[in-house]
């Protein structure tokens, strides 16, 4: 696809049957939480998703997710190799108002009043915000801490800051689990 040629995609084929997509970036952002949700089992998350992106729920659910998860990702295939790059340095929910801000320095646009901008659109916008605002200075120092490259002086910058600096880790179904039985143990569940 030609981000300058095409339109971007508002429905999805199935088994020849068009499903109305709901593409505006804050039902998208709804998914991606869910998607970050520790509380959520992976079905749970499939579910939040085939509710908020379809209008209407497709017959084929094995062939409607991994629709949206292409739809999700821009229309690129999701590998092994691209899923596990590198550690995660942004989350749209704890990120959400230095997100905010960014999209008002960098395009003078203000997330909270406009109706409507389409996913990909947002994510594109989204992966070209100005280097000299907060939010990317926040994702470069996150990158380098992760790849244990930051000087002393950052180091010590990010434990005053870590509140801000450190994302919540998603947790496997496994740990969830382990986490339960072990508390269920304790007579705490």
């Amino acid at each position: 696809m030609n981000a300058l040629l095409d339109n971007f995609p508002s429905v999805a084929v199935i088994d020849g049957k068009e499903y109305s997509l709901n593409t505006d970036f804050r039902v998208c952002l709804k998914i991606m939480a869910a998607l970050e949700d520790n509380e959520l089992t992976p079905l749970e998350k499939q579910v939040v998703t085939l509710e908020l992106l379809y209008v209407e729920r497709p017959q084929n659910v094995k062939r409607a997710i991994e629709l949206a998860m292409l739809f999700l990702n821009y229309g690129e295939e999701i590998t092994e190799e691209n899923a596990s790059d590198s550690a995660k340095v942004y989350s749209f929910e704890k990120d959400s108002k230095y997100i905010l801000t960014a999209f008002q320095q960098t395009y003078g646009i203000d997330l909270n009043k406009i109706e409507y901008m389409h996913w990909w659109k947002f994510s594109y916008m989204f992966l070209d915000l100005k280097e000299d605002c907060f939010f990317t200075k926040l994702i470069d120092l996150r990158n380098r801490k992760n790849k244990g490259k930051l000087s002393k002086e950052e180091k010590e910058y990010c434990y005053k800051i870590k509140d801000i600096i450190d994302l919540p880790q998603i947790k496997t179904v496994e740990e969830i689990q382990a986490k339960n039985k072990f508390m269920s143990l304790l007579g705490k569940s």
